[in-house]
């Protein structure tokens, strides 16, 4: 309860003193984690581990907010500057330990919000808690349509079921009498991708004859491959966590089975193909909605060279080619856009403001490629796709970008 004081001798008059409390009643009260000068944000994802490349989601998130912070923070919608303080925790890619980890930072650390969430298992095992304690899980990184708590989360990324209707839209101009073999990550993301897939290609000719499961924790996936080699597919779609991804784009090559290979996002970045070989990944296409980095020198891209001097500054642990730390980077660039248009700084506040998101521009978006939302019907702030092919030295692109706003499905 506020409580207004008068000082001795003074009088004021009943009206001002009543026209104070209004206001102050009126006044949002802040959400935990928010101070005069700080905001305090929980970062979750695997520092450590087999999937440990994905936590340059985490790596991109602090470089962009280490860089505010060094300009002197951020100018909030309350007319007040932050400064960002942000709680980063190890999961290894395990929900439970993402439950755990965030469970520690809403109940000890009093987050106001967590961003970045990698992983779909792992944003499903905390959907039910942030929605008991109303904390919102904002940018996830994450291509599922829909987790389990819509009202505290939004995504960042586009949809498995966008990037799958992009490959579905490519095959039907330039090979389709496909015969597909799908490798895919046997989670609800593999589960999302194929589903849509397979309702894009319905009544075409294109075929998938043979698909085969793995996880993020398999030390191989030759079995696998082998059996969809044996298939007789001409298609190889790759949905699988970096290393996996990698091992099959080696395999579709020295195997001698060279396919025509798509490979989404989660395990196409440089770093990925020079782990295999470059020359083995000439030829495979994939997909992607930031601007293509291909030297750590300034490029006259505004966007990029800030990015370029936030990680240098931030001595991140991924190379500056990496699509995964500029994925964090944009991540933390939306989430600083989302506290700057933030009038009262409460949680139910930024969950409106990331909800209704309208052309919002990102440093290192494609040109043409913003971030819109729609409260109720769209918590996809991406939906358009640019595909590329590997000439065996860079990522060239294949026409213009496909579009697909306000038109995500499961």
């Amino acid at each position: 309860m506020r409580f207004i004081s008068v000082l001795k001798g003074c009088a004021m008059p009943l009206a001002v003193a009543a026209l104070l409390v209004a206001s102050n009643a009126n006044a949002a009260e802040p959400s935990p984690g928010v101070t005069d000068d700080t905001i305090k944000i929980g970062v979750t994802g695997p520092l450590t581990g087999p999937v440990a490349v994905v936590g340059g989601v985490a790596e991109g998130i602090r470089a962009r907010v280490e860089q505010a912070n060094a300009e002197g923070g951020v100018k909030m919608g309350d007319g007040k500057t932050r400064k960002i303080d942000l709680v980063i925790e190890d999961d290894g890619l395990d929900p439970q330990r993402t439950l755990a980890n965030v469970r520690k930072m809403v109940e000890k650390d009093q987050v106001f919000a967590l961003v970045g969430t990698a992983a779909t298992p792992n944003n499903l095992a905390i959907g039910r808690y942030i929605t008991q304690k109303k904390v919102p899980n904002v940018f996830m990184y994450s291509g599922v349509v829909s987790l389990n708590a819509p009202e505290w989360e939004v995504g960042f990324v586009p949809s498995f079921s966008t990037e799958a209707d992009s490959f579905a839209a490519y095959l039907q101009i330039n090979k389709p009498d496909a015969k597909v073999a799908f490798l895919y990550l046997n989670t609800e993301t593999g589960q999302t991708f194929m589903k849509a897939f397979d309702s894009a290609i319905d009544g075409t000719n294109i075929k998938v004859i043979e698909r085969q499961p793995v996880t993020s924790q398999d030390p191989t996936v030759e079995t696998q491959l082998n059996t969809l080699k044996a298939s007789g597919a001409d298609t190889l779609v790759i949905i699988a966590a970096p290393r996996q991804g990698g091992e099959a784009i080696r395999f579709q090559s020295e195997s001698g089975w060279k396919p025509l290979t798509l490979v989404t996002n989660l395990s196409s970045a440089y770093p990925v193909l020079q782990s295999v070989g470059l020359e083995n990944a000439k030829g495979i296409i994939t997909s992607d909605f930031l601007k293509p980095i291909t030297s750590d020198q300034k490029s006259g891209d505004e966007g990029v060279d800030h990015y370029l001097d936030a990680i240098k500054a931030a001595k991140v642990n991924f190379v500056f080619a990496n699509t995964i730390g500029q994925t964090g980077y944009a991540i933390g660039d939306a989430l600083i856009q989302s506290l700057e248009k933030l009038k009262d700084p409460t949680r139910e506040e930024l969950m409106k403001v990331v909800h209704n998101m309208n052309g919002w521009k990102n440093p290192l978006l494609q040109e043409g490629i913003t971030m819109t939302t729609k409260e109720g019907s769209d918590i996809y702030p991406v939906e358009a796709l640019q595909l590329y092919q590997f000439d065996g030295r860079e990522y060239v692109p294949l026409g213009g970008a496909l579009n697909f706003e306000g038109k995500t499905h499961e």
